[in-house]
Parts: C-alpha cells; structure tokens; sequence
C-alpha cells in the first residue's frame, strides 16, 4: 500500500508537468466526432459503467489508504464514469483525483456537493453561509461572485460538477424541511438567486444540478412507507410552487436534475413511488411537462430503506427504466454494472436507451475539455483556493445577511454593557463544537464576557450559576444553537432552558439579545427578548456557522447594521421580508 501511495504522488507530479492550461471554461458546444468515436468502440458494460457514480469518501482517517485499490479498480477496470468527492484536503483531493484520472481509459467526472461552497467539502476551501444567506440579502451580483470563485475553486482541485443548487421551497413554519438549504419559500427571488448562482458556475468552468426533485422543503413521512418521504399537497399547489422552482431552475441553465426518494400523489394518480422510480414524475413531469432535456440522476440509491423496498440492485434497473441517466452510489457499483447489463440483454432496458444517456454525458465531458485535459496541477492550488479574496465574500455574505427581528434599543450596545456581560450558550447536540468557539471568538473580543454553556447532560447546579451571573450583568447574549428536528419539531428548545431563559428575559429588560444560529423559527419560542437576530449557518451540510460569529461581535459594537430580510415565513408576525435596521 505504501509503495502504491507512493506511486500516486509521483503519478501525479508527473502529469502537472503537462496540465498548464489556463483556468478551464465550459464549452458552448461538445466535441461530437470524439464522442461518438468514443461510443462506437465502448462495449455494453463499458457503456453501463459510464453511467455509474460512485464515492470517494475522505472524511475518516485511514480512508485514501483503505479505499485505494478499490477507487483504482473501479476506474481502471469497470470503467465508471463519474465519481463524488467526499472531504479531503486541498493537497490531497487534487493527488488522487490525478491519480484516477491516469487509471482511466475515458476521463472520468468528478461531482461534488458544493452547498456551503467548496469548504462544505474541502478542508481550507472557502465556505459560504447557506443557500437562505444570499436570499436574505437579494443581491444578484453577489450570488454570482460566490459561485463564481466557488467554480474555480472547483476547477482548480480537479472537480467539475456541483450537486446545487438546492431549490427546494420552504413554505410552512411548523416544517421546515430542508432548513436555511433552502432559499426559502418566495419563488421568484429563488429563480433569480438560481439564476446568478448557475450562471457563476457556468462562467468558470463547473456543471450545476437542481435538487430535489420533485421538492423537499414541504414533505411529510408516508403512513405505508415511514421512511420514505412524500409531498401531499393537492396538484395545483405542488406544480405552482415546488415544481415552478425547478422550471426557473431548468430555464436557468442546469446541466443535471437530482431527483428524491419523494413521492408526489396528487400528480402521479395516486402513486406512491418515489420519483427514483416514478417514471410519472422523473420523465412524465420534469421531461415532458417542465422541459428538462439534460442529465438526470438519482439521489443516493444505497440507502437501507430504499434498497429493501426495491432491491439493492434491481433499484438501478427501475430508476434507468423511470428516465434516469446515472445511477448515483449504489451499493455494489460492480453488481449493478452487471444487473443492468443482464437488464439489456433480457429485452428490459434498451441499449439505444443506454446510448443515449452515455452520449450525454461523453457530451459533457468534452465541453468540460476533459477528452484534452483532465489533469489539474496540485502545485498551483495556493493560487486559487481558500483564497483571501474568496473568504472576504464568505464574511461579506454572512455580514450583510445577519437579519434583525427585534430591537428594543438595545442594538448597538455601549462598550459598558459589554464590559459586564454575560453569554449563554443553548447547545443541542451533545457534541456540537460551535459553543466553544463562539465562546472563545466572543472572550478574544470583550476579555472580560463570562461564558456559560447549556448543554443536554447539564447540571442542574449549573442554573442557578448562570442566573447569578446573568441577574448581575449589564448586558446578556443569548445564543442559540438549536437545529430543527426534521420532520417533527421547527424550535425543539428543551423545557428547562426554555423556562430559564423566558425567566432571564423577564428579569433583564431592554439588555438581552438573542441570536440564531441557522433557526430563524426560534424567535416563536421567546417573542419577548430585547433583540432577536438571525444568521443561516448551521454547519455541515446546512452552511458555513463560524463566519457568523465575526458578524455577531461586529453588529453588537455597531460596526454593521443587520440589514438582511427574512426569505422565509416564520409565522403571521415574522413573514417573508421581516427586518428592520437601527
């Protein structure tokens, strides 16, 4: 394995010899001589192959060096035609992703899932707040700056295609699905934000992806299938909103369409497959009604609840014969070459069919230029990732998406109150690291702030601390890290902080603010607080939450005015567009 390792690096510093082209673009139009040269010689499984994705994980350590030979094996010799990227480091990624390419027969392309922007994925890539930031701010020019240097972050680490944006539509207050992922539950300003965020991705060389089709953000569990979801909304509603979002995203340009394990009754008759395997929806809907003529893929298809309810490789068979073009992670990537394969030769699925989804993709590829570059040059990476240029939009968006709620003039504070002030952190998860930090941001700004944090296994001793601290301070900050509960609970404060907190408020008036971290819904829970402001980070997959807390210290000190707008209904008092300014 060492010496295996030891191959890939000097692999790889022998191709950047040969890759000093210039930033790459995306082509208007595909070189068709090479790819139909290229599908004329393909056999049927090396065309099948093309049409499997599979990951490339690195998030665990160990895993480049568990993982190799199998990530080798499946570009070498079952020829698979797409990967997704899964962490990794800025020297790293562009190492193995060199290396594969140099093991593969036709240039492979790699995905990835850039809704925080490429530090979502990337150790010291620049992360963005999420898709609700930009719709809180309405700027245009700025989505497109974000996507723009995103896309060439992408391009420089070898990536090339981006599974956002995420247009699901957030509509209801007691659900919010898909959290500050969404751009929230105003349409139109979704299509323009779509708009800028494709167009900043094309204009620098990346592919982009809708998802979820057939929406996300206003779904409920089946009673039959609990662990699938479904959209019950009557037909008008879901073709008005959630369908009309895709519409404006596929009228923007996407180059793929990512469907869900959603079910949409009200327009399939009465159906409750989910659109991987609904040809109603995946080819009825978003082909012939909504006009989408790109790649379609699924999403995951190696989840446990999916394959026992259609088999762990027959659910490829049945996604290719709904409409879908690539097979996202199935379980056995190997297996499933071979069951579509069989599926061919039964008479099941057409190789015609099967030609047709590779030249779509082989057309891709060439307009990425990939049949003449597919290496990237690891050295030159310093020059365009996790640059100072791109972490200066990264802190301009969560900077001027801060949205305040309330203010009963306490916003800007003086530095008296901050000299005596008290911070209580409301943490969720157990393991969740944003408390602390936030802890030490705000103590490296105001040294003499007292920190307290509320966590689920906390003392109850520890309350009678904090209101000692907090009855005596000037100034009391209230952050919240509380995460929805998907599916169940918008603003699932446990009852004992609740109550605290409500008794603080009660005790402190006109001296305490409040701030959200990503769950604009809390404000419901405590209405009467001093000042209530929103940022949309949340970590992980739902945006980049520490850029946030600069944002925080500076809106205290007035150094910023909050002038963001809430993009999504938080209830009859808080609707879309509430803001206000001091």
């Amino acid at each position: 394995m060492r010496q295996r390792l030891l191959a890939i690096v000097f692999c790889a510093l022998a191709v950047q010899s040969c890759s000093d082209t210039p930033l790459p673009h995306l082509a208007q139009h595909p070189d068709t001589a090479w790819v139909e040269e290229t599908l004329a010689r393909l056999s049927l499984e090396e065309k099948i192959g093309q049409l499997i994705c599979s990951d490339v994980d690195l998030r665990v350590q160990g895993a480049l060096e568990s993982n190799l030979d199998r990530w080798t094996e499946l570009a070498r010799d079952h020829g698979l035609g797409m990967f997704v990227l899964y962490g990794g480091t800025p020297t790293s990624v562009p190492t193995l992703l060199n290396s594969l390419q140099g093991e593969a027969e036709i240039p492979i392309l790699f995905s990835v899932d850039f809704e925080g922007g490429p530090g979502q994925q990337v150790a010291g890539a620049t992360e963005y707040p999420a898709n609700m930031a930009f719709a809180a701010i309405g700027d245009e020019d700025l989505m497109y700056r974000a996507t723009a240097a995103a896309a060439v972050e992408g391009r420089a680490l070898g990536l090339h295609l981006t599974y956002t944006p995420v247009v699901d539509v957030s509509l209801r207050p007691e659900n919010p699905a898909e959290s500050v992922r969404s751009f929230g539950g105003d349409v139109d300003l979704l299509g323009r934000m779509v708009r800028s965020y494709v167009r900043g991705y094309h204009d620098n060389g990346m592919l982009t992806s809708a998802k979820h089709f057939p929406g996300r953000g206003d779904v409920d569990r089946m009673p039959d299938y609990p662990s699938f979801n479904a959209n019950m909304k009557p037909a008008a509603e879901v073709i008005a909103n959630d369908f009309r979002a895709f519409r404006l995203a596929i009228e923007a340009g996407v180059d793929f369409v990512m469907t869900e394990h959603v079910a949409v009754p009200a327009v399939t008759d009465g159906s409750d497959l989910p659109a991987s395997v609904e040809g109603g929806l995946s080819s009825g809907w978003l082909r012939d009604s909504l006009g989408f003529e790109g790649v379609l893929t699924t999403d995951d298809l190696w989840y446990d609840h999916v394959v026992a309810r259609f088999g762990t490789e027959d659910v490829a068979v049945k996604a290719f014969e709904a409409g879908h073009d690539i097979i996202l992670k199935p379980r056995d990537p190997v297996a499933t070459i071979a069951v579509m394969v069989e599926a061919v030769r039964s008479g099941r699925i057409s190789e015609a069919r099967v030609d047709a989804a590779v030249r779509k993709l082989l057309n891709l590829k060439t307009r990425l230029d990939l049949h003449n570059h597919r290496f990237v040059d690891a050295d030159a990476i310093g020059e365009y990732v996790g640059t100072a240029e791109h972490l200066a939009i990264a802190q301009e968006v969560a900077d001027r998406s801060l949205t305040l709620l309330e203010n009963d003039g306490v916003l800007p504070v003086s530095g008296e109150q901050l000299a005596n002030a008290v911070n209580i952190n409301v943490q969720k998860l157990a393991n969740d690291p944003s408390p602390d930090s936030l802890s030490s941001a705000l103590n490296a700004a105001f040294p003499e702030l007292r920190n307290f944090t509320l966590r689920p296994d906390t003392d109850p001793v520890l309350y009678d601390q904090v209101w000692e601290a907090a009855s005596q301070a000037g100034l009391v900050l209230i952050s919240l890290f509380v995460q929805r509960d998907k599916l169940i609970e918008a603003t699932p404060v446990r009852d004992s902080d609740l109550q605290f907190l409500r008794r603080v408020i009660a005790e402190k008036p006109g001296a305490v603010v409040a701030m959200a971290y990503g769950n604009p819904h809390l404000i419901r829970t405590i209405p009467d607080v001093s000042a209530f402001l929103v940022g949309y980070g949340e970590r992980g997959w739902f945006g980049n939450q520490p850029v946030y807390f600069e944002s925080f210290i500076k809106a205290l000190t007035g150094e910023i005015q909050p002038t963001g707008r809430l993009p999504v209904k938080v209830s009859d008092e808080y609707d879309i567009g509430s803001g206000i300014r001091y």
